[in-house]
């Protein structure tokens, strides 16, 4: 029975794995509205959901809710954009939440644009 257990729960982190590319492909989308909008790409995740310098004051956010910022085990995604400004990383840790790890543990990185 343990073993039908663990076969279920590996499986299942793997299916939330690749969903996982898909939430943080979702939050690419974000940045490169973002982009098309103010014609550079954030500074931080948090310029996506509330209005900056660059935006002005009257923006309309493309995020609502930073919870569409987070990957499939409810975990900030690291953003970083490169020192030139002309394009950026997208980081989750996977499921152990650590750098590194194998399977649903590994990090994925997604690199725009």
């Amino acid at each position: 029975m343990s073993f039908l257990i663990g076969r279920l729960s590996s499986g299942a982190d793997t299916a939330k794995a690749g969903l996982n590319e898909v939430k943080l492909k979702m939050i690419q989308s974000y940045i490169n509205q973002y982009y098309l909008r103010y014609n550079e790409y954030p500074n931080d995740l948090n310029d996506l959901m509330q209005c900056n310098s660059v935006t002005g004051p009257n923006c309309l956010p493309i995020v609502s809710n930073e919870s569409e910022l987070l990957d499939v085990w409810n975990n900030r995604v690291i953003y970083q954009r490169n020192a030139d400004g002309r394009g950026y990383s997208l980081k989750s840790l996977g499921s152990d939440k650590k750098e590194g790890g194998t399977g649903a543990a590994t990090d994925l990185v997604i690199t725009g644009p």
